[in-house]
């Protein structure tokens, strides 16, 4: 007998975002074909046999891609039988499969030479998109500078907008639509949402953009008196406002800092981007749920904040608080963040979003897991290598990293177009094509369904706040193609400031046996902060006067400690200045040029060494020297606190990164420190994980009282029940 048509949604149940296949809770552990040829078709010998083999491991969930491209017929109508043969491909194999289709919405290239001013312009560099030869991938060369529709395109929405009615209501009522469970709508850069070449160049300056930006401005200024007014730009017309060029993007005023009264041009143009992206998406997401015939979950690549490179204006998703307040958007998407001291062996595996803020929205975030194994190594790192056992070390910390903050992730299989170091008797193969590590899959896919009985627990008494729109008023240079190459990491770059309290922070947390969780400034106001002892301010650089006096009155209570990083607080959106800062927390705070930029850290027998690339201007503390705990080389003050009647303050001119920093800094606030270590521990869903690198005899102190002492093998990851601490992976 066929089974009824899935109806999915997520709903929050027992405090964590559930994913619901007609009323069943679903442990979001997910396995990925990739989109390169030879390894995205379903029916296709190695594609299908890893399918049956996630299948056998109890896995349902399954992701494919598709391209409106790919379906299109010269008349410029969908045939659906490559859509409907994608998902019958997976059926075959796994009978009880619910499909995920990654739908491509990108118009094709001939709708994009037919109309150019509907394209992405760039500011610093001309259109070059070579015609395709042998089979290709659709998105291979979206990081240079490619011709492809703008986000602001108004043409190039209807067409989508058409495709997309049609695409939903004919594919759900097909059998084969009968078993999708969501549609993840992509485009952009790798279909990642992101501006095309963003990492390179500066876009979008063609002219769809520049009368999409000059209609945002007509409804934000309503003249353009209002405009050279706050603009502070006498005789500008709407109608004759340009995107800004390379040189305005990279010009700051203050350290890294744009100044609102020279430049409110370019954070309205940034603000403009990210927010006609956001608006963009949605509205194909609201599509989805009128069109598909039944309950769907809605899916993109969404919310990336960590881990882009310092070019978070220039490409990343600065609308996030958008999107978490939409109904259009279920599940949030990302990969594992790119940074080395992340993904390698011994380091914490996280993803790049604010995941904190994502559960509390009721959003299902997915990790997508790229990491290679030892079968066939890394298609984009010929110099890649590891050992079975580093896989299993690896596969339960990335699979289980977002188990462990409410979410969930997809095995995203490119070993099919890895090679094959054992050609003669194996033929091509997938990542995980291996017993061992099939083993393993099983075990996590049960670890993790398990916890859909239970309440999520995390008990976090560290908080991070973050907010994403202080990136329009940063500034970040685009990056040299000159020996860059795809997976290449690039270095700190001219902004180290928002950077190491982001990505540093977040990295040197997860290593400091501290329980934290991440929020958005726009949180504050409702956010019960009843648990947090230790309250750190990350990438705020703009805090206008209701989040001070929120600050001042809700997060300075209760002797709680208060920490502010690098430029935090530094602009109201009007001016900026340390003053703006000094006067939030009471520490005196200027700017100093430096030619050494070097600072020490030393906190309760922690010392951290601070080293950036010479910027001109770092922050400086006035201070007595009892209250002073870090210094430039030029001897000047460059961490320092104050206690007042009602809170302590900490400023860093540096976030500091190093574990055993942030863990002084917490045993002064009175939070929980689980080890003393600096392996990577994770806290989250009723689970403790510890990734080590070096191994060794630990004492964990669980959050209930008990403590272990255990011994933990070098390159390992253990997974305890956090309130037995009886080991479920070791």
């Amino acid at each position: 007998m066929p089974r009824p048509p899935l109806s999915s949604t997520v709903e929050m149940r027992s405090g964590r975002p559930t994913l619901l296949l007609n009323g069943v809770p679903h442990t979001p552990l997910i396995y990925a074909l990739s989109d390169c040829p030879g390894a995205r078709w379903t029916w296709e010998e190695v594609p299908a046999r890893n399918i049956f083999l996630f299948g056998q491991q109890g896995v349902r969930l399954f992701q494919v891609d598709i391209w409106f491209e790919q379906m299109l017929g010269a008349d410029n109508t969908l045939d659906l039988t490559l859509a409907r043969k994608q998902i019958a491909g997976i059926v075959s194999q796994c009978p009880e499969a619910a499909v995920m289709l990654r739908l491509h919405v990108n118009a094709p290239r001939a709708w994009c030479e037919a109309h150019r001013d509907e394209c992405f312009g760039y500011a610093d560099t001309t259109i070059e998109d070579p015609l395709p030869s042998g089979l290709g991938r659709p998105l291979g060369e979206d990081g240079r500078r490619p011709l492809r529709a703008s986000f602001a395109s108004q043409p190039w929405l209807d067409w989508a907008q058409g495709h997309l009615t049609d695409f939903c209501a004919r594919l759900g009522a097909t059998p084969e639509g009968g078993a999708v469970f969501s549609i993840q709508l992509a485009n952009g850069l790798y279909g990642e949402w992101h501006q095309f070449g963003f990492l390179h160049h500066d876009p979008d300056t063609g002219g769809a953009a520049t009368r999409s930006f000059r209609q945002w401005l007509r409804e934000r200024y309503g003249s353009d008196a209002a405009l050279a007014t706050a603009w502070h730009q006498a005789g500008i017309r709407i109608d004759d406002v340009l995107p800004p060029d390379s040189p305005a993007r990279e010009r700051a005023d203050l350290g890294p800092l744009r100044d609102p009264r020279k430049q409110q041009d370019v954070i309205d143009y940034f603000t403009w981007l990210h927010t006609t992206m956001a608006d963009t998406l949605l509205a194909l997401a609201a599509n989805v749920k009128r069109s598909w015939p039944r309950p769907v979950v809605t899916a993109a690549f969404q919310g990336y904040f960590y881990g882009q490179f310092g070019r978070n204006a220039a490409g990343s998703h600065l609308a996030h608080d958008k999107i978490l307040a939409s109904p259009h958007l279920d599940c949030l998407c990302s990969p594992a963040s790119y940074t080395d001291g992340v993904r390698a062996l011994g380091g914490s595996g996280h993803g790049r979003g604010i995941t904190g803020a994502v559960r509390r929205a009721g959003k299902l975030w997915l990790d997508e897991n790229d990491h290679g194994t030892f079968l066939v190594g890394c298609p984009w790192d010929r110099h890649f290598k590891t050992t079975l056992e580093d896989d299993i070390a690896m596969l339960r910390r990335n699979a289980l990293m977002p188990v462990l903050r409410g979410g969930g992730q997809w095995w995203y299989d490119f070993g099919m177009v890895a090679g094959t170091p054992a050609f003669a008797t194996h033929g091509n193969v997938g990542w995980w094509d291996h017993p061992r590590l099939a083993a393993e899959i099983q075990a996590i896919r049960r670890v993790a369904q398990a916890r859909h009985d239970q309440p999520f627990l995390r008990r976090p008494d560290v908080l991070v706040i973050h907010d994403p729109w202080s990136f329009c008023h940063t500034v970040a240079r685009r990056w040299s193609l000159e020996g860059f190459k795809f997976g290449d990491q690039p270095p700190a770059g001219p902004n180290p400031f928002t950077g190491r309290g982001m990505d540093g922070l977040l990295e040197g947390l997860y290593h400091s046996g501290l329980v934290f969780d991440e929020a958005l400034i726009g949180e504050l106001a409702t956010l019960d902060l009843t648990p947090f002892k230790l309250i750190i301010f990350g990438s705020t650089v703009v805090l206008d006067e209701t989040q001070r006096q929120l600050i001042a009155s809700k997060v300075a209570a209760s002797g709680r400690h208060v920490v502010l990083t690098g430029y935090v607080g530094w602009s109201n959106g009007r001016e900026i200045g340390g003053n703006l800062a000094a006067a939030l927390s009471g520490i005196p705070t200027t700017g100093s040029d430096t030619d050494t930029p070097v600072s020490t850290l030393a906190l309760d027998g922690a010392v951290e060494q601070q080293t950036l690339e010479a910027p001109k201007h770092v922050s400086v503390y006035t201070v007595p020297e009892a209250q002073t705990i870090g210094r430039w080389a030029d001897g000047q003050t460059s961490a320092a606190w104050l206690r007042t009647d009602t809170a302590t303050w900490w400023s860093f001119a540096l976030s500091p990164v190093a574990p055993g920093i942030l863990r002084a800094l917490g045993r002064r606030a009175g939070c929980h420190v689980i080890n003393d270590h600096d392996d990577a521990t994770s806290l989250g869903d009723g689970l403790l994980m510890i990734h080590t690198l070096s191994g060794g005899e630990r004492e964990l102190h669980l959050p209930g009282g008990k403590t272990l002492s255990v011994t933990l093998p070098a390159r390992s990851t253990t997974v305890y029940d956090a309130q037995t601490g009886a080991v479920l992976l070791g």
